[in-house]
This record gives C-alpha cells, structure tokens and sequence, in this order.
C-alpha cells in the first residue's frame, strides 16, 4: 500500500500521474459514499469520508470492515489535520474521520509521502 497526502491542490494527482506513472483509466475518483476496488489507485478518500458522514454512516468502520481491499492499492487524500478546527460538527467530525483512517493507513503502507507546493517528501519507506 502506498499512500499520498497533501493538502487541497499540493500536486497529489499530479504525483500520481508523473511519478508513479498512473493514468485515468487506473484511477478511481471519489465522489460519493462508494469505492470501485477494481481500480489501482484510490483518490478523493476525504471525499467518500464525507458521503459516508452526510449518510449518517461510521467511514472508519467502513474502512476497518474492508482494509484488505486497500492492501495492494495506491490511496491518496487530503490532510486536513492543520489549521482551524471547524465550527461545524459534521466539519470537524470530518476532520476526526480523515484524520482517524490517515493513521490507520499510514501504520499500514508500505510508503507515505507527503505533498506540499508540489514537492514529495517521502515520511515513509
């Protein structure tokens, strides 16, 4: 498992894209409550942590329940763990859940890097 974080447009796509020499076609873009595993590379997680909330649903029991389909997979979200603490309870719970599966996939990678103004610094391999 390799993962990715950064924050909003610090160049995790394009690290996706140009480093580890993935395409569209490789990866699947969050935009809801779902995940296709069938795919390499998993992107947008904040975004399926959000659907899953707005669901009224636990993201990290999800996650726990599935782990194993991530083992071979390349997951890159956004680290919000910076800056203000949000003022509304589904932001912040948002920022728990994001923050609570990052850990959890970080102890697991085999690899992390982290994104910032587009330079990769790898914290883990």
């Amino acid at each position: 498992m390799i993962l990715i974080i950064g924050g909003a447009y610090q160049g995790k796509l394009d690290y996706i894209k140009n480093e580890l020499k993935k395409n569209d076609e490789e990866i699947f873009f969050c935009y809801d409550d779902n995940i296709d595993f069938s795919k390499e590379v998993i992107y947008g997680l904040e975004k399926f942590i959000k659907a899953q909330i707005d669901k009224d649903l636990n993201p990290v029991l999800y996650i726990e329940n599935n782990f194993e389909k991530f083992n071979d997979k390349i997951i890159a979200f956004e680290d919000m763990s910076c800056g203000i603490v949000p003022i509304e309870y589904k932001d912040r719970l948002l920022r728990d859940y994001n923050g609570a599966i990052m850990t959890k996939f970080s102890k697991n990678s085999d690899k992390v890097v982290r994104l910032f103004c587009g330079i990769a610094t790898i914290i883990k391999e």
